[in-house]
C-alpha cells in the first residue's frame, strides 16, 4: 500500500468521526423536545387515570351503600335467630359468641344513616303557615262590615227607601241625599 492511501483513510476516519459527532449533537439537541413532550404526555394520561377512578367511585359508591344497608338487617337477623333458635342445641357458649359476633359484623356493615331531606317539612310548614293565614283572613272579612247596606242599617228590611236605595233609583227622599254626603240639595 502506498502512504497517501494511508493518509485518505486518516482523512476518511477523521470525516467519520465528525459526522458521528454532528448526529449526537443533533439528537441530544432533540432531547429536551422530547421529554417536555413526554411530560406533557404523562400529565394529560395522570388525569385521565383520575378522572377514570373518580368516575369509577361515583358510580360504585350508591351500589355499595346500597349492598350494606340490605346485607346488615340480613346478618343482624342471623345473629338474633343463632341467639333463639340455635343456643338451646348448642353449648351454652358458643351460640352467644356467634350472636354477639354477627350483631357486631351487622353493625359495622349498616352505613351511616342518611341525612333525611329538609325540604318535606319546609313545605309542610309553609302549607301550615298559608292555611293558618286564609284562616284568619276569612275570621277578618266575616267580621268586617258590608259596605253595599251602608246608611241603610236603621230601617227595617220591609220599608221601600230601602229597596229604592239599593237599586239606585232616583224615589229617594231629599232629605236622606242631603244626609247622605252632608251638604243640603241646591235644587231644594
Amino acid at each position: 500500500m502506498s502512504l497517501t492511501t494511508r493518509k485518505n483513510t486518516g482523512a476518511a476516519a477523521k470525516q467519520r468521526a465528525l459526522d458521528t459527532k454532528q448526529r449526537a449533537l443533533d439528537t441530544a439537541s432533540q432531547v429536551p423536545v422530547m421529554a417536555r413532550s413526554a411530560s406533557q404526555t404523562a400529565k394529560s394520561a395522570g388525569i385521565a387515570a383520575r378522572q377514570s377512578a373518580e368516575d369509577a367511585i361515583a358510580w360504585a359508591t350508591p351500589r355499595v351503600q346500597d349492598a350494606r344497608s340490605w346485607a346488615a338487617p340480613h346478618v343482624e337477623q342471623a345473629g338474633v335467630a343463632v341467639r333463639e333458635k340455635i343456643a338451646p342445641t348448642i353449648a351454652e357458649k358458643i351460640a352467644p359468641t356467634i350472636s354477639s359476633a354477627l350483631v357486631e359484623a351487622a353493625n359495622r356493615l349498616d352505613p351511616a344513616p342518611r341525612r333525611r331531606k329538609r325540604w318535606p317539612r319546609v313545605l309542610a310548614g309553609l302549607a301550615m303557615v298559608a292555611a293558618v293565614g286564609s284562616a284568619i283572613a276569612a275570621v277578618v272579612l266575616r267580621r268586617k262590615p258590608d259596605f253595599s247596606t251602608f246608611g241603610g242599617e236603621d230601617q227595617t228590611p220591609g220599608d221601600s227607601t230601602t229597596a229604592a236605595q239599593g237599586n239606585g233609583s232616583a224615589a229617594a227622599p231629599a232629605e236622606e241625599e242631603s244626609s247622605v254626603n252632608g251638604r243640603g240639595s241646591s235644587a231644594s
